[in-house]
């Protein structure tokens, strides 16, 4: 026998492990395998997660690294942060696995892991080679035991509840929940009836100006503008002894932004940065707070005030002046205001104009009710009730219509599904949008073939189980901090 058949395909695949995880890893990240152990990246029901030669993390490494190689992407530290985030929730999901094996009751038959074993020791023809199986040493035997064991236990579970390949005389599945006659005409019916609407849209990005100028007006105290500026301290007591220096004339007010303000709200002269009323009180712990800026003279320190990150001493450079709303500037910060701090305002102004538009479409045209208002419309083309657009049914495709993220909005959807046909819906809030619809034609697609959905239903479930198992709290989750503090640069 040749010098090299000892390469089988079983033994190819240890080498490209130990090749991949203990010489590219290296390599990429700059740290070398005999340096010190490193942190576990979390626990899972107690048991930590480790990467090291043999454990069942480095070997998903392994794994995903090879995928991502036969994929033709290239190995490096751009793609080695999802390699190793794949690699711990694939741990954590098979211990999981496990764990539900072991409480069972079930253990690998010996029969079993014996017949899993057989590729790691065949030739080059792919043949069962005794010779091979004798040249490997017991240690070597043992750990590709223990792999295949461990491997077989995990696929316990996931056969048993997501099913396999396996069937009884060509007919029945071995494995997997069996799904009931009623259950299968379901899925070959979900989605089937596809709706079709017009739609009449109003674009919350066209507030008008004039609106949020008269809103300033009514509001102006929100729009004062002071001239200050400001240290802050991690700690009280530092903001105290400072203030207590400055007062006592120990240090000038310049000096201590210089020496000792974090500067997180103020530029490096220590100015304050947002200089209007709210936004000073968005910085304030307590918005009361605000009255003792409001007050406070010219030239003068304020007393300690805690702040969102700290404890903060004001000063007074000049006055107050208040908002003048014919200008520009002024009335574009109240339309800024309004769409982070108070969009329902905004909200509000077009769900009025949309019932407008409901009293003058109702037993009329609802394109032409619209053109008369001057509202834009879309066709939405028809679509079934498919919460999240799966594959499994027709998809929603309505983001020309100003409406993405409709499908995952369980107003829209109750609502688009719930009108009698030409039935005109209630104004619905849709992201940056309000939309009116009219439901205006009805498709019926044709009965799914269920087996074209079998793969799809299956990677929903695992996805599912996956997400409970990263959400449960017998994992301990430290992956982010342990990867980012010792395997990157």
């Amino acid at each position: 026998m040749k010098k090299n058949s000892f390469y089988t395909i079983g033994s190819l695949i240890i080498l490209l492990i130990c090749a991949f995880v203990f010489v590219i890893l290296p390599a990429l990240t700059g740290r070398s395998s005999s340096q010190d152990k490193t942190p576990a990246f979390g626990k899972y029901d107690g048991k930590e997660i480790r990467y090291e030669q043999g454990s069942e993390m480095a070997d998903f490494v392994s794994t995903y690294g090879q995928m991502f190689q036969s994929y033709g992407q290239q190995i490096d530290s751009s793609t080695y942060y999802y390699i190793f985030n794949y690699a711990f929730n694939s741990t954590v999901t098979q211990m999981a696995y496990k764990n539900a094996v072991a409480k069972s009751g079930y253990s690998v038959p010996k029969a079993a892991a014996n017949r899993a074993m057989l590729p790691y020791f065949y030739d080059e023809s792919g043949n069962y080679s005794s010779k091979l199986y004798k040249q490997t040493s017991e240690r070597e035997i043992q750990n590709i035991r223990n792999k295949v064991t461990s491997r077989l236990t995990a696929s316990r579970y996931y056969d048993d509840i997501f099913g396999s390949e396996s069937d009884v005389l060509g007919k029945e599945a071995l494995y997997g929940i069996k799904e009931s006659d009623a259950e299968m005409d379901f899925l070959k019916n979900v989605g089937n009836e596809k709706r079709g609407f017009s739609a009449a849209i109003f674009n919350q990005n066209d507030y008008p100006v004039e609106k949020a100028v008269e809103f300033g007006k009514n509001n102006s105290a929100k729009f004062v503008k002071y001239d200050m500026s400001i240290i802050t301290c991690t700690e009280k007591s530092a903001a105290e002894k400072l203030l207590k220096r400055i007062k006592n004339e120990e240090i000038t007010f310049a000096d201590a932004v210089s020496e000792y303000s974090e500067k997180d709200y103020s530029n490096s002269d220590g100015k304050l940065n947002n200089s209007l009323q709210y936004q000073i009180e968005n910085i304030l712990t307590d918005k009361a707070d605000i009255a003792k800026l409001a007050s406070l003279e010219e030239g003068k320190d304020s007393e300690i005030i805690q702040t969102e990150i700290g404890y903060s001493i004001f000063h007074a450079d000049g006055k107050t002046s208040e908002p003048d709303f014919s200008d520009d500037a002024t009335a574009q910060s109240v339309l800024s205001y309004l769409k982070n701090y108070e969009k329902s305002v905004i909200e509000d102004y077009y769900i009025e104009k949309a019932n407008e538009l409901i009293k003058t479409a109702n037993g009329g045209d609802f394109v032409k009710s619209c053109e008369k208002l001057g509202i834009t419309t879309k066709e939405i083309e028809p679509f079934a009730l498919n919460y999240g657009s799966l594959s499994i049914a027709a998809a929603m495709n309505a983001g020309d219509a100003g409406l993405s993220g409709a499908d995952t909005n369980e107003e829209f959807l109750k609502e688009a599904f719930s009108l009698k046909l030409n039935g005109i819906s209630k104004p619905l809030v849709i992201g940056n949008t309000v939309a009116v619809l009219k439901y205006t034609k009805t498709e019926n697609a044709e009965q799914k073939d269920i087996a074209s959905l079998g793969s799809s239903i299956t990677q929903f479930d695992e996805g599912s189980v996956q997400s409970a198992i990263l959400d449960s709290p017998k994992l301990e989750n430290n992956f982010a901090t342990v990867y980012f503090k010792y395997f990157m640069n």
